[in-house]
């Protein structure tokens, strides 16, 4: 079969690094399986204790992980991107959804039913090795949070969080200013990072104050970036 006749993956899904494992075989059953749905900002894709039914795939967009606890307080645990693959860990556990997966900005996500993919994976050991290594990260990630949790202070969590939607969602002006449009809530940004709402209000204030950041509504101007990496930088080195 020439380059011009193998099978390819409908829609827009090359960014999902574990789909690279798929043989041609593979693909022409996945095709026919998948099936992409568009959401609005503030549609639920699914709810925590909802049965697994299958994977889903963030073709585009942005989607909070939350959780809920007994009193019904809601935490984000983290945030799906372009790429990313969510319902892989009770879909392998057989577990219902430990988390709901809510939209934040608007979206295009894919979704393959558990028992097509299980037959996939049942039958392609790369793509079990896939999801293996997106589990591992994901451990490495919960561990790095526990850490930041427990050794950093509310500032530094702050501006590293700030950092890491900079490199998502901002950019930076003619005048080297730096243009962030927050896709979060100030109460789902103290919760990403462990914090109280009035923690990070303060937080907000000082770094104001101080000139490294100005917070209007969902924008913040960075005057100079290089400022905030090194506010960063000696925060984990103290």
């Amino acid at each position: 079969m020439s380059d011009s006749e193998k099978p390819v993956l409908k829609y827009d899904l090359a960014a999902i690094d574990e789909l690279s494992a798929l043989t041609d075989e593979n693909i022409e059953l996945f095709n026919s399986k998948v099936t992409c749905k568009r959401y609005k900002a503030g549609q639920t894709i699914f709810m925590q204790d909802d049965a697994c039914e299958g994977l889903y795939f963030v073709e585009q967009g942005l989607i909070a992980v939350r959780k809920v606890d007994r009193e019904g307080r809601t935490a984000v645990v983290r945030l799906g991107f372009k790429g990313d693959t969510l319902g892989y860990r009770p879909m392998l556990a057989k577990e219902h959804h430990r988390a709901s997966a809510d939209v934040i900005k608007a979206a295009t996500v894919c979704f393959i039913d558990s028992k097509t993919m299980l037959d996939i994976l049942y039958h392609n050991p790369d793509l079990g090795m896939k999801f293996l290594e997106r589990m591992a990260k994901a451990l490495g990630d919960v561990e790095e949070r526990f850490f930041e949790v427990a050794a950093l202070n509310v500032r530094i969590r702050l501006v590293h969080l700030l950092l890491l939607l900079y490199n998502r969602f901002g950019r930076i002006s003619s005048d080297g200013m730096l243009i962030l449009e927050l896709p979060l809530t100030r109460r789902d940004m103290a919760s990403m990072i462990g914090a109280q709402p009035e923690s990070v209000s303060r937080t907000i204030h000082d770094l104001q104050a101080e000139g490294l950041a100005n917070f209007s509504g969902r924008n913040v101007h960075v005057p100079q970036y290089d400022r905030l990496v090194e506010e960063l930088h000696s925060g984990l080195n103290a």
